[in-house]
């Protein structure tokens, strides 16, 4: 008998294609139509799937459409694709394989989350040379490789100016990031590779679920007929999940909610591209909430049309409280200037792959959550032009920083705003600001919270979490809670925060995972893995290098 599906998702969450809010009673998404995947929908689910254990016959008896492999991929983004990567080079077939996601290339959110946070294809990302998704051996990096490129260009200037860099950063240089189009077409050149389109189907996960022959059952909606529902067996599950909502403060959510009105208040991960072309043709006051990569980023955006079009445009930077001293530990430094914290990268390098690396994995999980307290926190990359900007902005009086929290947001006028922002200090007088727009630059939904599938999981098989409120795993990223007989389940990207590895979100620390990951299924015999050897993993780069099949 028919049954609606879990009642997991009761707040807004974000929509996997436009990154609009979706409310939890829509069925699809009111901006761009894509399926909401948590909507009730009446006889979507059937009787026998709200068990945590389904009887496998029950599968096979419904008629409704099933598919098997041994391997599966959640998510479908850069998550998934350094899973996937790593067991293609590890032997396994791609007809063994199956990836469900959103998208149909694993880098098509990251790249939009890049353009709405005004980082476009020809911008430097925050990331190494060395970080390379599609290499699973780092070598050559991104900084090698455009050397190359320019050489064989002709450009002979650039080729010397990235060569000194990469050997003198990050003391006498700023350190080496990669162009953003760069990654996009390695990516591309290794999904050809490995049969990444051969694999992937794209559509909307609704729940997963134990089997009572030990594997897991996945009910899906594919986007190509979104109604109809599909389910896959699968062994060895991959969760990859990435961020699912936007962090928009209280605040802000009352005022988009009451008045409507999406234009004058962005989250800058959301399409505003229009608060450009209004600054462009009459200038404007901006207000801007969040330190940190993206912050940066739209502040250059917005002096770069300060500067092109002589605009009398003016940003208030709020921030919720100064920082006056640099963040120490051990011989370790972060610099802080201008009420900004300046790092290269997201976590000291040593997180990476160093002795930080080797802390964090035999610490508690309490004592993770202090490391992670203190090499963490909001920074931008440590840029002379981004610190000169900020410097000359403060002396000029067009950039301005504030202290204090946002009591609330209210319409001045025909897209006007008035903020009232309570003072750092209190005995002070609250300020009020007559702004044009307000961006807010706090980043994305980085709890368990923002995952309704997750917190499915958890809640059915009463999965552990560790101190950050995500999901804990074992040293391996397996949830180990989800095991069923030979049939494992990993999780890598942020919903694994607070685990063994600092960065797990990043490039790097996808691969991290995604390798942990293997080193547990080599070790327990899974099917069609083997072992890389000194002189296996020597052909198989050959093969990289080639642009050979695995």
């Amino acid at each position: 008998m028919p049954a609606s599906a879990p009642q997991t998702a009761v707040s807004p969450h974000l929509c996997t294609t436009c990154h609009q809010d979706v409310p939890a009673n829509h069925a699809a998404c009111p901006w761009c139509g894509t399926l909401n995947p948590y909507h009730t929908l009446p006889g979507s689910l059937p009787a026998w799937f709200q068990q945590p254990r389904v009887p496998i016959r029950a599968v096979y008896q419904s008629q409704l459409p099933i598919s098997e492999s041994p391997y599966l991929a959640l998510g479908g983004g850069l998550g998934s694709f350094a899973w996937v990567n790593h067991l293609r080079i590890y032997g396994v077939p791609a007809d063994k394989i199956t990836i469900i996601g959103h998208h149909t290339t694993p880098y098509a959110r990251f790249r939009q989350l890049c353009r709405h946070s005004q980082i476009s294809d020809n911008d430097r990302i925050r990331s190494d040379s060395s970080s390379r998704p599609d290499n699973l051996w780092g070598w050559p990096g991104y900084g090698l490789q455009e050397v190359g490129d320019n050489l064989r260009q002709g450009q002979w200037r650039d080729a010397i100016r990235i060569g000194w860099q990469l050997l003198s950063e990050p003391v006498l240089a700023d350190t080496y990031a990669p162009r953003a189009d760069t990654v996009y077409r390695s990516l591309e050149r290794e999904m050809a590779r490995i049969g990444w389109s051969s694999m992937v189907r794209p559509g909307e996960v609704c729940a997963v679920r134990q089997t009572d022959n030990g594997r897991y059952l996945i009910a899906y909606l594919p986007k190509n007929n979104s109604y109809a529902l599909h389910f896959h067996l699968t062994t060895y599950l991959h969760l990859a999940l990435g961020y699912t909502d936007i962090n928009l403060s209280d605040e802000l959510q009352t005022f988009r909610h009451q008045s409507g009105n999406l234009r004058s208040v962005v989250q800058a991960y959301e399409p505003h591209e229009h608060i450009y072309r209004q600054l462009a043709r009459r200038g404007g006051l901006v207000l801007l909430r969040g330190r940190g990569i993206v912050a940066a980023r739209i502040l250059q955006r917005l002096d770069d049309i300060r500067r092109t079009t002589q605009r009398d445009i003016r940003v208030i930077h709020l921030l919720r409280t100064p920082l006056t001293h640099d963040t120490y530990y051990g011989l370790a430094r972060r610099q802080t200037r201008h009420h900004w914290q300046w790092q290269p990268f997201n976590w000291p390098k040593a997180a990476f792959g160093g002795d930080l690396r080797q802390v964090m994995a035999e610490a508690s999980p309490s004592e993770r959550q202090v490391l992670l307290e203190i090499w963490g926190g909001t920074t931008a990359g440590d840029q002379q032009a981004w610190q000169s900007l900020i410097e000359h902005g403060l002396a000029d009086g067009w950039y301005q920083l504030y202290f204090g929290e946002v009591a609330d947001v209210r319409e001045n006028g025909r897209f006007r705003l008035t903020t009232t922002l309570h003072d750092y200090d209190p005995p002070h007088a609250p300020h009020h600001f007559a702004a044009d727009f307000m961006i807010d630059c706090t980043g994305l939904h980085a709890h368990l919270t923002g995952h309704p599938l997750l917190i499915e999981l958890q809640r059915l098989y009463h999965l552990p979490q560790n101190p950050s409120g995500n999901l804990a795993t074992t040293h391996q990223f397996e949830l180990k809670g989800l095991r069923n007989g030979e049939a494992q389940a990993f999780i890598a990207g942020i919903p694994a925060y607070g685990n063994d590895f600092a960065p797990v979100d990043s490039f790097l620390g996808l691969q991290y995972a995604a390798r942990c990951a293997i080193e547990r299924l080599l070790a327990d015999n899974a099917p069609y893995l083997h072992p890389l050897t000194g002189l296996d993993s020597l052909r198989q780069w050959w093969h990289w290098w080639h642009n050979q099949e695995p």
